[in-house]
Parts: structure tokens; sequence; C-alpha cells
């Protein structure tokens, strides 16, 4: 008897745990909590063993705290490591809030990824399909340019020369993703919209999202301001004009501080971490691909960089009409513009500070044409042809990912 009531009340203690733990695995956050475990997992062994860009940003920042040095003008990430770090010019502690800090802006970039995504779905009622956003969106954080035999085994580089979607050895870049992405999103909801004040909430929102983006890292300013001032001019009316300068007044701001910057980092070297000055310059085409590849590699780089998106508009012409991937294209084409034909001079002049803004442009783009593809997960036609292919293709960007990150494990090299 005693045994049988022991033998029951175990059943039901395994019954209520077995219970909460599947409260937890469904979650609203439990997604996010794992894919931070696992983003540090890759961080911090990158951040300590490898030679990237993280240690070097360390280095600097010890460097302003024994006051050798100067914080850069896009001085908030280097400035939230200190603060967290206590200013202890402790490399091991420095390092790990870093890693901690890439982390969380990496989750933050996950977040954001499935609410864009999920914004095509809004109307789908299907037992699987969080699931199925969450998967994606989970894939999409570690998708890169698919190599091939030339630049796997003769060059021997899967990044230089590239335009992947993700990167894992710049700080900087890393830590302002989510806010690039959240500066995309609510642009591009602000474009049909009207105001009549400039302290509207939405316009006081995407106006911090620039500040914070110019100080994070401000690549992706340098295609978001062009690309969107000829998207709110395109039907400009005189008469109007007051609705116009409205919307502009966040980008006016943006301006002023890219501005303020570039006079501080060319003219005045402030937080340069080279000595000698450096400029700006008209340069030949693809001049900086160019340093790492041969010329004629360089539309064969950028086809398996985006195979996903440039397969999807061949067999989907309509994603053109999709105003989200519209945006992006046009942000990811004047990206690509930029960083072929402007160059910096002096010992910046391979640093590659001129093509960051496409990593985060590549990654726009698979991101808008997974949510302009995920309703065809529940079409009719889910099976055919053109979708295994596509969303195939969308698998190989993602694997790409995968053995990146195995090469860089075993290479200790993040070429």
């Amino acid at each position: 008897m005693v045994k049988k009531q022991f033998e029951l009340l175990i059943l039901r203690l395994n019954k209520n745990v077995m219970n909460e733990i599947k409260k937890i695995v469904e979650s609203k956050n439990f997604d996010a909590i794992l894919i931070f475990v696992l983003l540090m997992a890759i961080f911090v062994p990158i951040a300590n063993y490898l030679s990237t860009d993280i240690p070097d940003h360390i280095q600097w920042i010890i460097r302003v705290n024994e006051g050798n040095a100067s914080y850069s003008p896009h001085f908030l990430f280097f400035f939230l490591v200190n603060l967290f770090s206590f200013f202890s010019s402790n490399v091991s502690l420095m390092l790990f809030v870093a890693s901690v800090l890439l982390s969380l802006a990496t989750v933050g970039k996950y977040l954001i990824s499935k609410e864009v995504v999920s914004s095509s779905v809004l109307d789908i009622a299907h037992p699987y399909k969080k699931n199925i956003i969450k998967t994606l969106s989970f894939m999409l954080l570690f998708c890169f340019a698919i190599p091939d035999f030339y630049n796997f085994f003769f060059l021997k580089k899967m990044y230089l020369g590239r335009t992947p979607s993700v990167v894992w050895h710049n700080s900087t870049i890393i830590a302002v993703f989510p806010f690039a992405l959240l500066l995309f999103w609510r642009q591009l909801k602000l474009f049909d919209r009207e105001y009549s004040s400039i302290f509207h909430k939405d316009l006081l929102i995407v106006t911090v999202l620039i500040v914070l983006n110019v100080l994070i890292k401000p690549s992706f300013i340098f295609v978001f301001i062009p690309v969107s001032v000829v998207l709110i001019l395109k039907d400009f009316s005189i008469q109007d004009y007051k609705k116009y300068v409205i919307k502009l007044f966040p980008i006016f701001i943006g301006a002023i501080f890219i501005l303020i910057q570039y006079i501080s980092i060319y003219n005045y070297q402030i937080g340069s971490f080279q000595a000698k000055e450096s400029s700006l310059a008209i340069a030949a085409p693809f001049d900086f691909l160019r340093h790492f590849a041969p010329g004629w590699y360089v539309p064969i780089a950028f086809f398996f960089s985006f195979t996903f998106p440039i397969a999807t508009v061949f067999y989907y012409r309509d994603i053109l009409k999709f105003k989200p991937f519209k945006y992006a294209f046009y942000l990811t084409f004047v990206g690509i513009v930029i960083s072929a034909f402007i160059v910096e001079t002096g010992p910046r002049r391979f640093h590659g500070n001129l093509v960051w803004q496409n990593i985060i442009c590549a990654y726009l783009l698979m991101l808008t044409t997974v949510t302009y593809l995920i309703p065809t997960l529940w079409s009719k036609d889910r099976f055919s042809k053109k979708n295994i292919i596509l969303w195939s293709l969308f698998t190989l960007h993602f694997l790409s990912g995968i053995l990146y990150l195995i090469k860089i494990y075993f290479t200790k090299s993040y070429h």
C-alpha cells in the first residue's frame, strides 16, 4: 500500500515537473534565452582566442582608461563595455562583458527579425506557425554567402571579398545590428503616414534610433539617409512642403551627427586607431574587393552572396512590388555603389570601413525575402519545384554559415 502511494506521488510529481517544463518551453522568451546561451558559446571563444576586432577594441578601451587615447566619435559600444566592466581595464572581464553585450544584441536582432517575418502571416492560423517563424528567424542569424570551389579552395577565404549577411568578428557592426533593423522597420512604416508635428512619437523614435546607429557605428546611416530622402520626396509637392519637412526632420538630425563625426575623424583624427591621417577618395570600381579577389570574380562573389534573393526575384517578380523588399533593395544598391567607388586613403585604405553597410543590407534582403516567401509555406503550391528550390537555397545559405563557424574554429581565422 505504501509502495503504491509512493509510486502515485512520484507520478504526480513527474507530471507537475513536466507541466512546468512545458510551460517554460512554450513561454514567450524561452527561445531567446536558448539563443543567448548558444551565442555566448560562440562569442566567448571568438573574443578570447581569435585575432579579431573584438580584442583590438578592448585594448583601445584600456588605452582610453590609461589616458593614452580618446573614445572614437562612435563610442557607445566601447563606453558600455567600459561601464559594465566598472572601468577596471581587466582584459578577461572586459572580453566577457563584450561577449554578453554582443550576445544580447544578436538576440535583439533575432527578436526583431521574428516580428518582421510574422508580419506577413498575421492572418494565417496554423498550429506550427510560431515554431516555423522561430526556426526561420534563427536560421537567418547564421545565413552566409554560399562558398564556391574557387573561393574555398583557391582563395581559401569564405569572408573577404564576399558580402555575407552576418559577421562574427567586428564588435560594433554586431552591436548596431538590432538598432539598424528596428530603424529600417520603423522608417518603412513612416513613408505612407502623415504627421503634423516633429514631436510625434513615431518620428521621435526614428530620430533616437538614427542617433543610436551613429553613436554605435554609422555605416547603415550612410545608405539610410540618401535612400530615405529620395523615397520621402518622390512625390514632392511645394504646396505640402511642411509635411515633407516634418518627415525629413529625423534624417536632418542624423545628417548633422554624421557631419560632426566626419569632421572629428578626418579633420581632427579624434579616436583614430592610427596615428597617420586618412581621408576619403574616389577609386576605380570595386577597388577594395579587388584587393582580396580578382576583378573577374567580383560578380560571382555578389551572386553567391545574394543567391536566395536573386532566385526569388527570378521566380516571383511580384517581390519587386513588396515594399519591405524594395526598400531593402534600394539600400543594398546604394550601399554597393558607395563601397564600389568611395575608399579611405592612408592607413585605413583596406580596413573596409565603407563596406560595413553592405553586411546589414544583405541581411535586410535575406530577411525581407523570407518575409515575402513565408506565406508560400501554407499555399497550395508549397511543394512546387520553385518553392523547393528557393527554400533549399535559403537552407544552403544557413548551412554555409554553419560551415563558416566551423572554419573559424579550425583555422583560427575569420577570413
